[in-house]
């Protein structure tokens, strides 16, 4: 049987499917986000994301989270049975000269658009260091973004993030603070950042009943480095990844073997070690 990935709520009948092709019958994911030039242009790495979508696929993926636009260039890869689930990211931020306090978001792409499109969820982004204006007004978005998907039963994935706090430790703070304001919402599965500790987010798991993804943010991390972290976060009760700059920033010979990697660790069918061994003459 599927580990319920909704713990203690009422899913309908589309939601339930849709999340079912997103999480294995294990309750667990290995989505690649491949829509970051949906708010960072021409991103390195990401240059062609066709391609990368391919690859994904060929790596065994379980999803991959993309713009409206390259959802329609890939429609016909997805045109099969055993296709990865497609998650839309469905609005963007901005800001003027790296300058986050300016940092203005807004929808672009509608509920309706991704039932067209037959995607298995949408994704929101939910920052939240900023003053209580710009936090009512992403609180109001989600809100109505939820309500609309409700009537079409589709998932709503909510990303809590900080752009602006240089500390971890508040950070971390502030995202868990945000993810349980996204859970009040109406969320159906929380993305966020691993805050460094296990208990944390062992306690956002339990606390959400919902099911957590982890985050990759920006390439920094030595493949040792990513195992890790992913290791722990599963370990503490996550849901999954959706990581993608930690991967297709690699050298190009690293990339897919990454991704073959990450998805058996996810799934347990290797361990940290033995996922480890097999990168080993990649890294």
């Amino acid at each position: 049987m599927r580990k319920d990935v909704r713990k203690g709520d009422m899913v309908g009948a589309g939601k339930t499917y849709r999340l079912g092709r997103i999480f294995g019958r294990d309750g667990r994911t290995m989505v690649l986000p491949v829509d970051h030039g949906l708010m960072l242009g021409r991103i390195s790495g990401l240059e062609d994301p066709v391609a990368m979508t391919r690859s994904a696929i060929e790596a065994g993926c379980d999803g991959l989270l993309m713009s409206a636009g390259l959802v329609r260039a890939t429609a016909e890869f997805f045109a099969e049975r055993t296709s990865p689930a497609r998650l839309l990211t469905v609005d963007t931020l901005f800001w003027d000269d790296q300058d986050a306090a300016t940092a203005a978001s807004s929808v672009v792409a509608s509920i309706r658009t991704a039932a067209r499109l037959g995607v298995d969820a949408v994704k929101l982004l939910m920052a939240w260091d900023f003053p209580a204006v710009q936090r009512t007004a992403t609180a109001a978005r989600i809100a109505r973004v939820v309500e609309e998907a409700d009537r079409w039963e589709i998932p709503v994935m909510v990303e809590p993030v900080t752009l602006r706090e240089t500390s971890r430790e508040r950070a971390a703070e502030l995202t868990v603070d945000a993810a349980r304001i996204a859970t009040e919402l109406g969320a159906d599965i929380l993305k966020v950042a691993y805050p460094g500790k296990p208990e944390l987010l062992a306690a956002l798991v339990a606390e959400s009943r919902l099911p957590v993804v982890i985050l990759g943010g920006p390439r920094v991390s030595t493949i040792a480095d990513l195992v890790e972290v992913v290791d722990e976060a599963l370990g503490a009760g996550a849901s999954g990844i959706v990581i993608g700059r930690q991967v297709w920033q690699r050298p190009p010979a690293e990339r897919a073997a990454v991704m073959r990697a990450l998805v058996e660790l996810v799934h347990g069918r290797v361990s940290a070690a033995a996922a480890l061994e097999g990168l080993a003459s990649v890294a």
